[in-house]
């Protein structure tokens, strides 16, 4: 009986102590992984604004600290509106700490917006510092007349070429002629299409024998 009990004991200490060590194992497993430092925000900058047209402009940031988690997307955000978020108009440019540079473009003309730099890590999104800028004013277009060919009593070819848009989308071209000088779109004109570069127009319905003034136009948002 003495011997029974005493075998039934080992098996219980062993039992015990297997049961000891598992403990222990899980908890030296949880003290370590409690002991691990928690990401910070990464640390990160906003570049001053540059090279403003009407539609575009260059920015960008530094991300001087990835927080001890890798950055996964950078870039920056803009808005009309302070404080940009990710959720707003934004950039991608690429991961990880260092300088980039950004383009701004989709923007409307002569319009404030508000920009930020922006940087992901395993603790969420975060932002650098917040400017500012305004675009630029749209402004005449660039453009000159084609001089008058092919005359003949009653019709005559001319045209003109736009060589800058001002800033502006060219919505409107083409030439207006009248028998007084400086001619406008109110007198007769053609309609030849949007857009820069050059352009051939028809003058029809003129009279025999008569002298006419042509200008060629050019509309954008700035006028015509």
């Amino acid at each position: 009986i003495d011997v029974l009990i005493l075998n039934e004991t080992k098996i219980n200490m062993k039992k015990i102590f297997n049961i000891l060590i598992v403990v222990m194992f899980v908890s030296g497993i949880l003290i370590v992984n409690g002991c691990k430092k928690k990401p910070d925000p990464p640390t990160l900058t906003t570049t001053a604004v540059s090279g403003i047209t009407t539609k575009t402009a260059t920015s960008g940031g530094n991300v001087t600290s990835d927080g001890g988690a890798a950055v996964t997307a950078r870039g920056v955000c803009w808005s009309t509106t302070a404080k940009p978020a990710i959720t707003d108009s934004k950039t991608t440019d690429g991961t990880g700490t260092g300088a980039f540079t950004s383009n701004l473009t989709g923007l409307s003309a002569n319009t404030l917006y508000y920009v930020r730099a922006y940087a992901t890590n395993s603790e969420g999104t975060y932002y650098g510092n917040e400017v500012s800028f305004t675009t630029s004013e749209v402004v005449a277009a660039t453009l000159t007349t084609a001089a008058v060919t092919g005359i003949a009593s009653t019709t005559a070819t001319s045209g003109g070429e736009i060589t800058a848009d001002g800033g502006g989308d060219i919505t409107a071209r083409g030439v207006c002629w009248s028998t007084t000088a400086n001619p406008t779109t109110a007198n007769n004109k053609t309609e030849n299409g949007v857009g820069t570069g050059a352009f051939t127009s028809s003058l029809e319905g003129l009279l025999p024998g008569t002298t006419y003034h042509v200008r060629a136009y050019a509309t954008n948002a700035s006028g015509t």
